[in-house]
């Protein structure tokens, strides 16, 4: 009688990390401002965005000392390096292996904005940051009312870097993930034939300018998780303080004052913070 093996279970699941990085010409070229986790099916349906803080403390891999989570990707010269650090950080803190990722660059997601004719928010507090960073290490004041706004490319980045708010990084967060939902909403609504010289265009903008290793054998999951769902439907959420999952200390990182966020358990301590995905993930 011969052996019977029973074949392994099928990931039922796949992640999918998005990074944005500020990119050449700005400070901290490389440090992830944005930081979101796609977890969806394998026919990108039923997704959840799981937004991670920049300003999380973690060990660094391999290593005896702690940095931001933000600093990972930027810690090298080498992509495939750097990438390989916030992907083992995040599967520590998370719990989630990292199948997919995509880096994007803030001008990209100008070209972007503006090649599709801008974006209109709904700006329930008005948002005044008296000290928005300008690329040569100046300030400038950035203003936003109350009310419905149409948002140029340049506006937009504004719009998403602002930390200026009571509760700081985490409405920027909030911003990047109703942004992420807008651009979706408006790339599907595209039709094929009459919009074909614009798509081209966004292709064009996005191929150039972005850092994946989803390639043409993947295409099929990319497009099923673009077209197949509702952007409305999105559940979004965030590793924070108001969940009870962080908590916010100051301390000193690399021979100044920093603010950092660490796990309310203990520091390294992630077992809430991956019981609290695990659960979200089983209510899509």
């Amino acid at each position: 009688m011969g052996l019977i093996f029973s074949s392994p279970k099928p990931k039922e699941r796949i992640n999918l990390l998005i990074l944005g990085i500020p990119g050449k010409g700005y400070r901290g070229e490389n440090m992830t401002d944005t930081i979101i986790i796609i977890n969806s099916t394998l026919g990108g349906e039923k997704p959840v965005g799981i937004s991670i803080p920049r300003d999380l403390l973690v060990k660094f891999p391999g290593k005896n000392y702690y940095v931001k989570i933000n600093s990972l990707f930027g810690a090298t010269e080498n992509k495939k390096e750097g990438m390989d650090l916030i992907k083992n950080s995040i599967r520590e803190v998370t719990g989630l292996k990292i199948d997919y990722f995509l880096v994007f660059d803030l001008n990209s997601v100008k070209k972007i904005i503006d090649e599709l004719g801008g974006i209109d928010v709904v700006i329930e507090k008005e948002i005044f940051d008296p000290k928005f960073p300008k690329n040569d290490d100046s300030y400038e004041s950035f203003y936003l009312p109350r009310g419905v706004h149409h948002l140029d490319g340049e506006t937009t980045l504004k719009y998403l870097r602002s930390r200026y708010a009571p509760d700081g990084d985490f409405a920027r967060i909030k911003r990047q993930q109703e942004v992420i939902n807008i651009l979706k909403n408006k790339v599907i609504s595209l039709n094929f034939f009459w919009d074909f010289p614009k798509i081209l265009k966004l292709w064009k903008t996005f191929t150039d300018s972005i850092y994946t290793n989803i390639d043409i054998t993947d295409i099929k999951y990319v497009w099923n998780l673009v077209n197949k769902t509702n952007p409305d439907m999105v559940k979004f959420d965030t590793i924070n303080t108001e969940n009870q999952l962080l908590i916010a200390k100051e301390m000193i990182l690399n021979n100044e004052p920093a603010y950092v966020l660490e796990p309310k358990e203990g520091r390294e301590n992630y077992e809430k913070i991956k019981k609290y995905i695990e659960e979200l993930i089983k209510t899509i």
